[in-house]
């Protein structure tokens, strides 16, 4: 478990990291406002959208999961908040900035009757339209805060939209090595 110390020891590093200027050559892109998903976006058997705000140091997203692609059925949301820091460009990754995203907020709420179902498989219980705060347990794939703080991610801006990295590994090990295909759009 980590201790609430160095949970703070980290978030008051990551507050001060942005006090250190960026020179121009690698200047972040600025990412401030409101983002979405420009379409459902499929990941495995489910499709999704992202819901992102961004202000000064802060973050927030709500992820939703859908059954289909027309977004009728809903199945779960996903909330999650924090700070973050964008650094320099990513050597592996050309036009992409690496971001760090630490969270201070992840909660799971089932949506409907499948979405209990589908957590119940991964040895979850969940009830629908009820909000789980995951500080100490995780659930499904969810991760609990203080198990898994945040993310290694890629951030890059192209052409007026937001791409983030690939999801397909886990994040709060490693930085990604490449972009997702899925762009957000400003809202």
């Amino acid at each position: 478990m980590t201790h609430p110390l160095a949970l703070f020891s980290t978030l008051s590093l990551l507050a001060s990291l942005s006090a250190f200027p960026v020179l121009a050559a690698d200047a972040a892109p600025d990412i401030t406002g409101h983002w979405v998903s420009s379409a459902a976006e499929p990941q495995g058997p489910i499709f999704a959208t992202r819901d992102f705000t961004f202000d000064n140091r802060d973050w927030s997203v709500t992820f939703r999961g859908f059954a289909d692609a027309q977004m009728q059925k809903p199945l779960f949301r996903i909330d999650v908040s924090g700070v973050y820091v964008i650094g320099g460009a990513a050597s592996a990754v050309p036009g992409a900035f690496e971001g760090i995203f630490p969270a201070t907020k992840r909660d799971i709420t089932a949506e409907s009757a499948e979405g209990v179902a589908m957590f119940g498989q991964m040895g979850c219980t969940l009830e629908q339209g009820v909000t789980k705060h995951l500080v100490n347990e995780g659930c499904g794939f969810l991760p609990a805060l203080t198990a898994a703080m945040g993310e290694y991610d890629l951030v890059s801006l192209t052409d007026g939209q937001l791409f983030f990295g690939d999801r397909s590994g886990d994040l709060t090990k490693a930085r990604p090595t490449k972009l997702t295909p899925f762009a957000l759009v400003k809202k």
